[in-house]
C-alpha cells in the first residue's frame, strides 16, 4: 500500500478528534491534509530527543509514547500519550525553543505528522486552526493539573492503582522503573507496594493486571 493508502484510516480519526475539541472549515482542512505524512515507527524510537527542536504535531492513531522530562541531570516520566491523541512538545513547537523533553515510542507507532513550519503557517493564516490548538491546548493543561493534583493528594498504593485505572494498555507495555518514574516511587517502593497492597471490592480487574505484570516483568522483578 501506498502512504496514503496507510493514513487513511487515520485521517478520519484525526478529522474527528479536531471536531470533537474544536471544529474547524472544509477549507481550513483540506490544508492540513496537504502537509500531512505518514509515519510508521518501532518500539523504542526516539521521536524527539533532549535539547532538540520540536519539529511536528502528530497525531498517533496507533501506539502508546511516553514522555520524559529532563532537569538538572535527572529525569522522570511525566505522562503515557495512548492513541488516538495529539502529540507535541508544545513550547517548543510553537516558540522553535531546544525541549527538555524526550518523546520516545513505547510500541509499534503508526501517525499522522504535520510538519512545524508548514503547520504554522497555515495556524497563522486560519483563525479556526488556531482556535483548535488554543483548545487542544487548554484541555492537556486542565488533565495535567488534574494529575498533578492526584499525584499530590494520593499515597503510593492509591497512586499504583491509579495508574492501572487509567492506562491498563501501558501498564504491561512498559517497564516497571518507568512506572515507579510515573507515580513518584523508586522501583524498589513499588515492589513492596505491589507485594503488600490490599485490594478492595470492586478492583479485580486492577488486581488482576497487577498480577499480570508479574508474567511479563518476571518474579525477579519483585524480590529486592
Amino acid at each position: 500500500m501506498t502512504d496514503r493508502d496507510n493514513t487513511l484510516p487515520y485521517i478520519d480519526q484525526f478529522r474527528e478528534f479536531i471536531t470533537h475539541t474544536n471544529p474547524i472549515s472544509d477549507n481550513s482542512w483540506k490544508k492540513l491534509c496537504t502537509i500531512m505524512e505518514f509515519r510508521k515507527f518501532e518500539k523504542g524510537v526516539r521521536l524527539l530527543d533532549y535539547m532538540q527542536v520540536e519539529n511536528s504535531l502528530r497525531f498517533v492513531g496507533k501506539g502508546i509514547v511516553k514522555c520524559e522530562d529532563h532537569y538538572n541531570e535527572k529525569s522522570f516520566v511525566y505522562d503515557f500519550r495512548v492513541a488516538p491523541i495529539i502529540l507535541a512538545e508544545t513550547v517548543s513547537l510553537l516558540n522553535g525553543t531546544r525541549s527538555r523533553i524526550t518523546l520516545e515510542t513505547v510500541t509499534e507507532c503508526e501517525l499522522i505528522e504535520l510538519p512545524r513550519i508548514a503547520f504554522m503557517e497555515i495556524m497563522s493564516s486560519s483563525l479556526d486552526i488556531t482556535r483548535f490548538g488554543a483548545f487542544g491546548i487548554v484541555n492537556y493543561l486542565g488533565m495535567t493539573h488534574y494529575k498533578q493534583a492526584l499525584l499530590r493528594t494520593l499515597n503510593a498504593e492509591e497512586r499504583y492503582k491509579q495508574f492501572l485505572k487509567e492506562f491498563p494498555s501501558v501498564a504491561l507495555e512498559v517497564k516497571l522503573e518507568d512506572i515507579a518514574s510515573y507515580i513518584g516511587v523508586t522501583q524498589q517502593s513499588l515492589s513492596r507496594i505491589r507485594k503488600n497492597i490490599i485490594w478492595e471490592e470492586g478492583e479485580k480487574e486492577l488486581e488482576y493486571l497487577s498480577n499480570e505484570l508479574e508474567v511479563v516483568h518476571g518474579k525477579n522483578a519483585t524480590i529486592f
